[in-house]
């Protein structure tokens, strides 16, 4: 069976600015990997590329199979091979943020219907119904009819995750989910992402969060400088850093989280 993301010499720079240097890594179905590392090492920009809200300055993506190429030219442009399937990325991909970006003029219930009726074509009948299922699953059924601006921040992540989990996308990535949230709503998404993570989900998560990182992933993935210095499962990362990089940076998480 195909990879469901396998990502190949992923390279991104911004002018003279390089931030991922030839990034390869396989993400299997049911998989959990964390991408880890000190601000600025390219794990943010990695999500961005997958799901090209970025586009790659070379290297290849493929999501369930279906690849896209990012070719460089003589006056450092880029050529796409096989654009049109961006579109089908962006259905098989559920991208969670570090801010909720809800609609404050929509309900609940209305901003996980939004992509289902305008992008999936969904019957509103039929687009409540799956919005409702994706709301219990994070816990917010009871809050459909509520506005953005009436929930806590943890409670509008939650809902953020729901809005993705209704497309009933392949892969879900989570770019810090937890970063703009006051400590003590923190638990309460990673408790979602760690159900999602139980029941089989797929997941490729970005964050800070080391000792949830360090329970929930089948493998930690550190990056450092745009590069990867060490791909293992976390019980191994943690034992046995690979470079003076990874040890240092989980030796400085591990001393914060004491």
């Amino acid at each position: 069976m195909a990879p469901v993301l396998k990502v190949h010499e992923l390279r991104k720079a911004f002018g003279a600015v390089s931030v991922l240097n030839g990034v390869s890594f396989q993400l299997r179905q049911g998989e959990v990997i964390s991408l880890i590392g000190s601000s600025g090492s390219g794990k943010s920009t990695a999500l961005r590329c997958i799901n090209f809200l970025d586009t790659p300055s070379s290297g290849e993506i493929a999501v369930m199979g279906d690849a896209i190429s990012v070719l460089p030219n003589d006056r450092r442009e880029t050529k796409l091979i096989n654009a049109a399937k961006i579109r089908t990325f962006r259905r098989r991909i559920g991208m969670v943020f570090q801010s909720f970006n809800l609609w404050p003029h929509r309900t609940v219930l209305e901003n996980v219907t939004e992509a289902l009726i305008y992008v999936l074509k969904k019957r509103k009948r039929d687009a409540d119904e799956i919005a409702l299922s994706a709301l219990s699953k994070v816990g917010m059924a009871d809050f459909s009819h509520r506005y953005p601006g009436q929930l806590s921040g943890g409670q509008q992540q939650r809902v953020a995750i729901a809005r993705a989990l209704a497309m009933q996308p392949k892969l879900m990535l989570f770019d810090e989910p937890t970063s703009a949230l006051d400590p003590e709503l923190v638990s309460e998404v990673l408790k979602v992402i760690r159900t999602l993570a139980d029941e089989g989900a797929t997941i490729l998560l970005v964050t800070h969060e080391m000792r949830f990182a360090r329970e929930v992933s089948n493998r930690m993935i550190f990056l450092h400088k745009g590069a990867i210095e060490q791909d293992a499962g976390p019980e191994e990362s943690f034992r046995n850093p690979a470079t003076q990089a990874v040890k240092q940076f989980l030796s400085s998480v591990i001393s914060t989280a004491a």
